[in-house]
């Protein structure tokens, strides 16, 4: 369609200002770092969503999961990651 925008080329949310937890970057590397460790699929899951900024089903397809177990996997990871990061 004329003035269409390629996927590609559509504005995503800046993942700095969007993202649902809080802390120094130093903090937020260790603690993904810990996620990582233990919980590797919640971390890619909530990687590709708050710091990525892809969609739920975009994450789905890529890491070929249910959209719930995506959703789950990003919920659990913010669950494990606030505390942490809280201080």
């Amino acid at each position: 369609a004329s003035g269409s925008v390629p996927v590609s080329a559509r504005a995503r949310p800046d993942p700095r200002t969007t993202s649902v937890i809080a802390g120094s970057r130093i903090d937020l590397l260790e603690a993904l770092d810990e996620l990582e460790r233990e919980h590797p699929e919640q971390a890619r899951s909530f990687v590709l969503r708050d710091l990525a900024a892809l969609s739920y089903a975009e994450i789905a397809e890529q890491e070929d999961a249910p959209l719930g177990t995506v959703q789950a996997r990003i919920h659990r990871a913010r669950h494990f990651l606030q505390p942490r990061l809280a201080g």
